[in-house]
């Protein structure tokens, strides 16, 4: 059985995996990872350490192929005040995703 347990730490979360039967065989294994949440990787071992645990539960989010596929992304905040060279960043990807879809359906 596998048992997945998420303890506080200072500056993120330690995940701890425990499983008492590897591959059937009886042998145990453990792993910890330490996601740290503050600092200049913040956000991406926040949507990291999502996706670890999405994985380690074994829960089905879809995959590249599926209409509704579940994505962990970030993104700006509602109140957010981007500056000019964020706002021309944002147009040029979002002119580049419209130019995809748009090559979809000709």
């Amino acid at each position: 059985m596998i048992t997945i347990s998420i303890e506080p730490a200072d500056n993120g979360v330690i995940k701890f995996l425990f499983d008492d039967n590897v591959n059937g065989g009886g042998e145990e294994y453990t792993s910890r990872v330490v996601y740290e949440f503050e600092g200049k990787h913040a956000r991406y071992n926040q949507a990291k350490f999502l996706t670890d645990l999405i994985i380690d539960l074994g829960i089905n989010v879809g995959n590249e192929m599926d209409s509704n596929k579940l994505s962990i992304k970030s993104g700006w905040g509602s109140k957010y005040e981007p500056n000019e060279s964020e706002i021309k960043t944002r147009i040029d990807q979002l002119e580049k995703e419209l130019e995809a879809l748009r090559s979809k359906i000709k």
